[in-house]
């Protein structure tokens, strides 16, 4: 076992027989790449979709802007324990978060602040999905994987920094559940802040759902005359599903309907090339489905969905929103998602983030999720969270379920109390208490 889980020094010195570089006061090494495909890892992770080669070769193949990948593998006694996943990126305030048009001295001071915020961050885990897409560890507990990741960012970035020729000011680790962060006092011992944001939308699929209309009804009468009622007001769109010719054909209006829904969200760090869609067909075949709504002709709306280990993940959309009122375009893909996670026999379907309200109306339950983020300078750090709690959308949701005999936290309107979740152990980490 090593000593500490505290950032020990880095040797500088990078061992030629491996190309492994050692931490002193540790018995950790790790290493540094920025290809998938060039990690000799017995332990990358394979099993799910989101954290096997083919889709790291397509996030790689056509990045966002200013979006790069960093691998470490990382080793204990020699022996390989896991592997972090990392995107690094830089964050333009005034293009990430969008703020009402209120003309108000908040929104004002809001736009100034933005203007301000120019920096390069070094996130572990998947901007382009909701979920802990960084961490793959064996045999860790995590309270464990937490120190490990704390002391190896802190000695990896120097490194990055020194080849890639730039720093990385912000250090950001996405989305992990309540039990996960219960154990992360290292990281609040280390400075990070932490914070809760939109919950993920979780629709359990009961195994009695052998078709839609078993799931409609499942629905107090209420919400499946509203479900009818929105089925009734899109009975024009017809709805296809594209193969990979037809993608390849409507990519650039696919990718227009897409940056329409990018432009309206409140938070955005990355925007998806047009070939995503593409390549996600042409190396996930029948796992990725992309199904296109149209109205006389004209496309106006489309989803994707992914299946991995047995569930059905929805994925990027896009849509014209000047035909939703009209057509309920929206509720409408939602309760089409169900019809695909029900037919793929799926045991949930996960909506992600956004929009947690009207998910919750076709049945989606709110999960917590918590990231973490310091600054590298000492007193941006102290102000980071005053500043993250200042941007930080408020808006008041209230979860109805539509089921008669499903009761969902459905009446919560308050975050979890992260303050309250992160009271430090009494012990601190060393090779005694591992």
């Amino acid at each position: 076992m090593f000593c500490s889980y505290y950032p020990g020094s880095l040797n500088s010195k990078e061992e030629n027989k491996n190309g492994r570089y050692s931490i002193e006061g540790t018995n950790l090494e790790f290493k540094i790449h920025y290809r998938f495909k060039d990690i000799q890892s017995s332990l990358a992770p394979s099993e799910s979709i989101f954290m096997n080669a083919s889709y790291q070769q397509i996030l790689e193949d056509y990045p966002s802007n200013e979006m790069e990948f960093v691998y470490i593998p990382v080793y204990e006694d020699g022996t390989e324990i896991g592997i972090i996943m990392a995107q690094t990126i830089m964050v333009r305030g005034k293009n990430a978060i969008r703020l009402d048009n209120n003309k108000t001295w908040n929104t004002w001071i809001k736009k100034q602040l933005l203007k301000f915020i120019n920096i390069r961050g070094f996130v572990v885990g998947n901007l382009a999905l909701t979920g802990n897409y960084g961490l793959h560890f064996k045999n860790k507990s995590e309270r464990e994987t937490f120190a490990i990741l704390n002391i190896i960012t802190q000695n990896a970035l120097p490194v990055v920094e020194k080849e890639k020729g730039y720093k990385l000011k912000v250090l950001f680790y996405k989305d992990f559940n309540e039990a996960e962060t219960a154990q992360s006092s290292v990281l609040t011992q280390a400075n990070y802040h932490c914070f809760t944001a939109e919950p993920c939308m979780i629709l359990p699929l009961s195994s009695d759902w052998n078709s839609f209309d078993d799931y409609l009804a499942a629905m107090s009468s209420k919400y499946r005359v509203r479900a009818k009622r929105a089925f009734k007001k899109g009975k024009d769109l017809k709805k296809i599903e594209f193969n990979e010719e037809q993608i390849v054909e409507h990519k650039k209006e696919l990718h227009q309907l897409y940056l329409k829904v990018c432009e309206s969200v409140d938070f955005n760090l990355m925007t998806l090339d047009q070939e995503y869609f593409v390549e996600l067909k042409k190396r996930l075949k029948e796992k990725y489905k992309l199904f296109a709504y149209f109205l006389d002709g004209k496309l106006i709306a489309f989803f994707t969905t992914i299946q991995d280990k047995g569930e059905t993940h929805a994925h990027f959309l896009g849509m014209d929103a000047s035909y939703n009122p009209k057509y309920q375009l929206y509720l409408n893909i939602l309760y089409d998602i169900i019809r695909v996670g029900i037919e793929e026999k799926s045991s949930l379907i996960d909506f992600a983030r956004t929009a947690p309200e009207i998910k919750s109306s076709v049945g989606a339950e709110p999960r917590e999720l918590f990231i973490f983020l310091k600054h590298k300078n000492t007193l941006s750090n102290k102000i980071l969270k005053r500043v993250y709690k200042f941007l930080e959308p408020t808006k008041k949701v209230i979860y109805r379920s539509p089921f008669k005999n499903r009761n969902i936290s459905e009446q919560k309107t308050e975050k979890t109390n992260e303050e309250k979740l992160l009271q430090p152990s009494a012990k601190t980490y060393s090779s005694k208490t591992l």
